[in-house]
């Protein structure tokens, strides 16, 4: 009977485990190319879809919003504080293929260079930017917490770090943990989909829990060693199954998501290939081009932002929910172990 009572603590621990599963929703977020909470700054390059900003817009160049719009947005940017433009070039904010988008801001607006294309109106901006963020870092938090049974491969020769799935979720959400020590040992990232769903969504969890640093950046642009709330993408291959992001703009975007809970400082040097959930970073951006959303504190850099709208699973997704036979049985374990905790005082 003690081995089975073990046995039934050990399962319960499991399902319970399940018990944290929760749905995926970007919530205000879910139609913005860019969303962040305080400040955007650049000088040149573009976000392809619309873009909300709880801060302040800064350009001191050229930039342009807004080529490809979604549905659902009350005007193509929105800024909650001031919009400031300098420098030579023009602010164009588009509705699709035509410069007859939507500019709203909070604050005040100066232009002390260039010009600015579209409609301009200031007014109190539609999206609540704490109640939005709240969401999204109990979400990257509950992402954090959890991981798909995995079988790990580390192929050192080749410096590639393979994930396989045990089995199929039925929600049809993968977690797998990356850590900066990863990326700097391996060139290739990559998830082995035969057992799964070839449009799977994949989380990535991207942590630094020994504070290491990407050597290859110059010494004043990486993180200071030791702080591990600070993160540094430089140029990785991801592949999933037969698609890889060496073939370039692949159908994997829409279908894979980067979640840095914990990372405060967000460093990036290469294509990023997927969304970019990131709610306490503020992200320093050098080159390449984001194909996905992106969801961070801030933002300051002249990468090319492409509108590709993550595709969250439709069937009521969550992360490692329960089976149905471990819910049947929980009560059973319940009281199996409150028996045997009552037996043991018993006899004490």
């Amino acid at each position: 009977m003690k081995h089975w009572l073990k046995y039934a603590v050990t399962v319960l621990s499991l399902a319970m485990s399940y018990a944290h599963a929760g749905s995926i929703s970007l919530g205000q977020a879910a139609n913005y190319n860019m969303f962040v909470k305080g400040n955007f700054s650049a000088t040149t390059a573009d976000t392809e879809g619309s873009a909300a900003i709880g801060g302040n817009l800064i350009i001191n160049g050229g930039y342009d919003f807004g080529h490809i719009t979604s549905n659902g947005n009350a005007a193509t940017v929105t800024v909650a504080g001031n919009v400031q433009k300098s420098g030579s070039g023009w602010l164009n904010v588009y509705n699709g293929q035509q410069t007859n988008g939507k500019l709203v801001y909070g604050g005040t607006l100066t232009n002390s260079g260039g010009g600015i294309g579209g409609t301009v109106q200031q007014q109190t901006s539609s999206v609540n930017f704490n109640t939005a963020f709240s969401q999204l870092e109990q979400l990257s938090s509950t992402l954090a917490a959890m991981t798909t049974p995995v079988a790990t491969n580390r192929d050192n020769l080749n410096k590639v770090l393979t994930f396989t799935p045990a089995i199929a979720n039925p929600n049809n959400v993968y977690v797998f943990n990356v850590t900066q020590d990863d990326l700097n040992s391996f060139h290739t990232i990559k998830v082995n989909n035969a057992n799964i769903s070839s449009d799977a969504l994949i989380v990535f969890n991207m942590t630094n829990p020994n504070g290491s640093v990407d050597d290859s950046w110059t010494a004043n642009a990486k993180c200071s060693s030791g702080d591990k709330s600070c993160f540094q993408l430089t140029q990785t291959t991801y592949q999933v199954g037969n698609n890889s992001t060496n073939s370039g703009h692949t159908v994997m975007d829409s279908h894979i998501l980067f979640n840095f809970n914990g990372i405060n400082d967000l460093r990036i040097d290469s294509s990023i290939y997927g969304s970019i959930l990131a709610p306490t970073a503020a992200i320093s951006a050098k080159g390449g081009v984001i194909w996905g959303q992106v969801m961070a504190k801030s933002w300051s850099g002249d990468q090319q932002v492409n509108w590709n709208a993550l595709n969250v699973p439709t069937t009521t997704p969550t992360v490692n929910a329960p089976p149905v036979w471990l819910l049947l049985f929980l009560p059973l374990l319940i009281m199996l172990r409150r028996r045997s905790q009552a037996t043991a005082v018993a006899f004490a």
